[in-house]
């Protein structure tokens, strides 16, 4: 449960927006007092209420825009699916900056149907802002990605020597030094801890080889 009162009335409006398109939008509302995700609705990015933010709040401000937005910014989600991201900071009665709203829209469908949609889907997209382009989950999500995108298959598709390739580069990344990095990996290649375990230690011993 949000614990500033504050936040706590904007959850009907991430509700409200995650009802519009259900299979389309995720919507997180994250507490700048905490750096952790408040509240979550329509999550499709492997995340929870209670999850450290990251760097996806650090340094909004000078992201910031006249109106109080960032964005729209290009984002990807653990299986690859291209998004389109803008947030908003809301603040406190007495202006004080509060939370951070980033609505989260998947455009990968919408890129390859009509004109109009694929207007919809066209946005006017800024440089990827600093809060996000040092998360490691945006990085697992881009290397997901551009893996598959080298080996030439879909999410769908993803087996066990796919999956350790994802793992190597991963390594190669550093990005499995991060905490909790190992769950997150695990449930973006679609495996259970055991199996994800048992695959990175394949691939570290593919990196010693492949250094040796």
């Amino acid at each position: 449960m949000i614990q500033n009162p504050d936040l706590q009335a904007l959850e009907p409006v991430c509700k409200a927006i995650s009802l519009l398109m259900p299979e389309m939008v995720e919507v997180v509302l994250h507490d700048l007092a905490t750096n952790t995700i408040a509240h979550i609705e329509n999550g499709f990015s492997a995340r929870d209420a209670g999850d450290d933010s990251l760097l996806e709040t650090e340094n909004y401000a000078a992201e910031l825009n006249v109106d109080g937005i960032i964005g729209p910014y290009r984002k990807s989600s653990p299986d690859g699916t291209r998004l389109k991201s803008v947030s908003a900071v809301f603040r406190d009665a007495e202006g004080q900056p509060i939370g951070l709203l980033c609505i989260n829209f998947k455009t990968g469908d919408l890129e390859t149907v009509s004109t109009l949609l694929s207007t919809m889907a066209r946005l006017d997209e800024k440089s990827q802002p600093s809060i996000v382009k040092n998360d490691w989950r945006e990085l697992t999500n881009a290397i997901i990605e551009e893996t598959l995108k080298d080996l030439k298959i879909a999410h769908s598709q993803l087996r066990r020597p796919a999956r350790i390739e994802i793992i190597r580069r991963l390594l190669q990344a550093d990005v499995l030094s991060a905490r909790g990095s190992g769950d997150y990996v695990a449930k973006a290649l679609g495996v259970s801890r055991a199996n994800f375990y048992d695959m990175l230690r394949e691939a570290k011993h593919d990196n010693k080889e492949a250094s040796a």
